[in-house]
C-alpha cells in the first residue's frame, strides 16, 4: 500500500513551516557579520618586573578565521571585542540557518516525490505502462531514511 498520502502531506506542510522561520529568520539578519571566531590568548611579555613573570599573564583577544587551508588570527582591540564577538556570532547564525534551509529544501522535494509515487495509478490495469525512470543522479539518502 505504501505510505499515507494524509501523512505525507501533514509532513509536507510542516516541513514547509520550518523553512518559513528559517527564511524569516534570515531576512531578520541586518548584520553586520564577521567570519571567523573570538578567542583570547594568554601569554608572558618577557619582562622580569612585569607582573606576568609571577603568572599573572597578559590577555589579548583576537578574531581567528580559515582561509585558503590556513587559519589566520588578527587582534582585536578591547573597545571592539563586543561588536567583533556579536557579529561573529550573527554569522554563525545565518550560516547555519542557511545550511538549514538547504536540509528543509531537500527534504521537502523528497516527500512531493514520496507523495507523488503513492498517488500515481498504473493503467492501464492489466498490462500498465512501466515506471518512470529517473533523470539525473539518484539523490543520496540521509541516515534517518536509511534502511
Amino acid at each position: 500500500m505504501g505510505e499515507s498520502k494524509s501523512r505525507l502531506r501533514q509532513r509536507i506542510l510542516d516541513l514547509e513551516a520550518d523553512r518559513q522561520r528559517e527564511i524569516e529568520r534570515v531576512v531578520a539578519e541586518r548584520g553586520p557579520l564577521i567570519r571567523g571566531s573570538v578567542g583570547e590568548r594568554r601569554r608572558v611579555c618577557g619582562y622580569a618586573g612585569c607582573k606576568c613573570a609571577s603568572g599573572e599573564l597578559h590577555a589579548s583577544k583576537y578574531l581567528a578565521a580559515s582561509a585558503q587551508g590556513t587559519t589566520r588570527q588578527v587582534h582585536v582591540p578591547e573597545s571592539e571585542v563586543m561588536r567583533v564577538s556579536t557579529a561573529a556570532r550573527s554569522y554563525r547564525a545565518f550560516r547555519h540557518a542557511r545550511t538549514r534551509l538547504g536540509r528543509l529544501a531537500a527534504e521537502e522535494a523528497s516527500l512531493v516525490d514520496r507523495l507523488g509515487d503513492a498517488l500515481l495509478e498504473s493503467y492501464p490495469p492489466e498490462n500498465p505502462l512501466p515506471p518512470a525512470s529517473r533523470r539525473g543522479p539518484r539523490p543520496k539518502k540521509r541516515r534517518h531514511e536509511q534502511r
